[in-house]
């Protein structure tokens, strides 16, 4: 499958920044969603898209069973676009494949603070969005380089949404900048049951990165 160079075209110009990290997120569309990519009528190959105001252009390669061809759409969209919800960040999706259910997505982030506020926007406007794959090349954290990469598809929903609330409020930093209690009253559960989802997460994230060295 060729890569997808979606992305959303934003008018004047901004200042450059590195983009550290790497998201493969899966994306259920909402039913209501107006993206041409919600129910495509065969396989998707690749796509470009192009965010105008209110009108999303994309062409999209599509594989009937037979041949492969470009479809160009013109669709007006509304604020349960996924492509404008990326583009409130300054992200640029790459659809990587898009079933008529799931959509697969790869995108940058310059820093890791942004990643639960992403996921959570779309949230807003799909089914479901689930964080599969977080890469990161070291140089946010610090000038050495060093790339990681981390397969989060072993982890569960509530395991992945323990995780990326405790990033995001600098549980893991040193010093902390919060307590177990704090998160687990933001997500609305009891000490122990966060405490244990975390530790679920460090396990299998700990078997992985030292199963691949």
């Amino acid at each position: 499958m060729a890569d997808s160079t979606s992305g959303v075209a934003e008018a004047g110009a901004d200042t450059p920044r590195e983009q550290h990290l790497q998201l493969r997120l899966e994306i259920e569309p909402a039913k209501r969603c107006s993206c041409p990519l919600a129910s495509p009528d065969s396989a998707v190959e690749d796509v470009h898209t192009h965010l105008d105001g209110d009108t999303c252009h994309a062409e999209v390669t599509v594989d009937d069973g037979t041949d492969s061809k470009v479809v160009h759409t013109t669709t007006s969209v509304g604020d349960d676009c996924l492509c404008r919800a990326f583009g409130e960040f300054g992200c640029v999706p790459r659809i990587r494949r898009a079933d008529g259910r799931h959509i697969v997505v790869e995108t940058y982030l310059s820093d890791r603070e942004t990643i639960s506020t992403l996921v959570g926007r779309l949230d807003e406007v799909a089914e479901r969005v689930c964080l599969r794959r977080l890469t990161s090349d070291g140089r946010g954290d610090s000038a050495e380089s060093k790339t990681a990469t981390i397969d989060l598809s072993s982890l569960t929903a509530k395991q992945r949404e323990a995780a990326l609330i405790a990033v995001h409020h600098g549980y893991y930093e040193t010093p902390r900048r919060t307590e177990l209690a704090a998160l687990a009253e933001a997500l609305g559960i009891s000490k122990s049951a966060l405490s244990q989802r975390l530790n679920a997460v460090e396990a299998k994230l700990a078997t992985a990165v030292f199963d691949a060295e």
